[in-house]
């Protein structure tokens, strides 16, 4: 796993991660599973940056708690983000730091499914919760739509340098949900963002200077 995973940090999306990051800039993980990427945001954006850690699923925690909850600039929020503020039916990936899902509203909830808190972006920044990013990184497993439409003011938001996302075409596919990565695509325009594929999978979004 964490083989895989270095070698992934030469991927044109995490080097174009990386080099996105400035010092004492806000970034939000926003499906952070066990850490790994909020641990390397931590590092690239220093002391006087922040980075806030969304992960909804209780099995990954610990582990995102054991890897980056010492971090002095790291913030963990142990739920995740949507377009609604609600509890919605969840599938964990049991702590092995792969995938979990929220799941589709009429989706039959399989053995193991629980309930997690979710929030719109919007509402995380309006409450407090949060400082308003400069640099977001989405990778929710299918719920990419839901977590952008829940961040409509921030998208406007002119310090919101950069969003990157996971686009799980697998997932949207078995789900009737192909129209989705097109309607990511819009979503992202109207908040002003020139938008790139860096593979076949992942979109940066950029604000044009």
């Amino acid at each position: 796993m964490l083989g895989r995973f270095a070698r992934d940090y030469e991927s044109p999306f995490s080097r174009q991660l990386m080099l996105a990051c400035r010092q004492g800039d806000v970034v939000w993980d926003v499906g952070a599973n066990v850490g790994h990427y909020t641990a390397s945001f931590s590092d690239w954006v220093g002391l006087s940056g922040k980075v806030v850690a969304f992960e909804p699923d209780a099995m990954n925690l610990p582990k995102l708690r054991s890897a980056c909850g010492q971090r002095q600039n790291v913030a963990i929020c142990a739920f995740g983000l949507s377009d609604k503020t609600e509890r919605r039916s969840f599938l964990g990936d049991g702590g092995d730091g792969t995938t979990s899902r929220v799941l589709q509203p009429g989706e039959p909830a399989p053995k193991g499914a629980v309930e997690v808190e979710l929030l719109t972006g919007d509402d995380v920044i309006q409450g407090g919760r949060a400082d308003r990013p400069n640099i977001i990184k989405i990778d929710v497993e299918g719920h990419e739509l839901s977590v952008l439409k829940g961040l409509q003011g921030a998208l406007s938001d002119k310090s919101l340098r950069n969003v990157f996302v996971e686009v799980h075409f697998g997932v949207l596919d078995r789900s009737g949900r192909a129209d989705d990565p097109k309607r990511i695509e819009d979503i992202l325009k109207r908040g002003g963002f020139k938008l790139s594929w860096t593979d076949a999978s992942h979109i940066l979004a950029s604000r044009p200077a």
